[in-house]
């Protein structure tokens, strides 16, 4: 008797706990989602992990800013191309082949869109990720004054590419190349 009972009260108990339908996970999981908008429009957080995203932007920042700088080259593309979706390439790969470009990039460094001399201490903050795009904030002092250059991506071929830079005082790297 202890036996069948001890048997039905196992059965009950493993009955119990079956897991979720599949048309319960799917509602789940569609909702844990955020949209775009919604993840964008958060701020990263101290913790918050590293991703491809900000990698890219940190590598753009600290290892070719000074050497070789996309924003300044007029030889190679690729360079250009490692960095920047088609169109903003576009912009920047065209402004740099003119001979009369109204941007001056040996006084100005257009990663700050301010002169290299005035730029100190730069941090690239962790990525916001929503979807395929991306936010990725940059920090720095310019002039002993804390700034900041919002960087916008967009995921391309499974790929991160900045499609627009948004400058302390407003102004936009797609403007400035038109």
């Amino acid at each position: 008797m202890k036996t069948s009972f001890l048997f039905t009260a196992l059965l009950i108990a493993s009955l119990s706990c079956q897991t979720k339908t599949k048309q319960e996970a799917q509602t789940t999981s569609a909702t844990v989602t955020e949209d775009s908008a919604t993840a964008l429009a958060k701020r990263p957080g101290p913790d918050s992990p590293r991703t491809a995203a900000d990698r890219l932007v940190r590598a753009l920042y600290f290892e070719h800013n000074k050497t070789e700088n996309p924003m300044r080259e007029t030889k190679d593309r690729s360079l250009v191309d490692q960095f920047f979706a088609k169109p903003t390439a576009d912009l920047i790969w065209n402004d740099a082949q003119k001979l009369g470009s109204k941007l001056n990039r040996t006084k100005i460094n257009l990663l700050y869109n301010a002169p290299d001399a005035a730029i100190k201490k730069t941090w690239v903050l962790p990525s916001v990720l929503g979807g395929t795009r991306a936010i990725v904030y940059v920090t720095f002092e310019n002039k002993a004054k804390p700034e900041e250059v919002r960087v916008d991506m967009q995921q391309v071929a499974g790929r991160w590419r900045i499609t627009e830079m948004q400058y302390p005082d407003g102004k936009q790297l797609t403007k400035l190349l038109h």
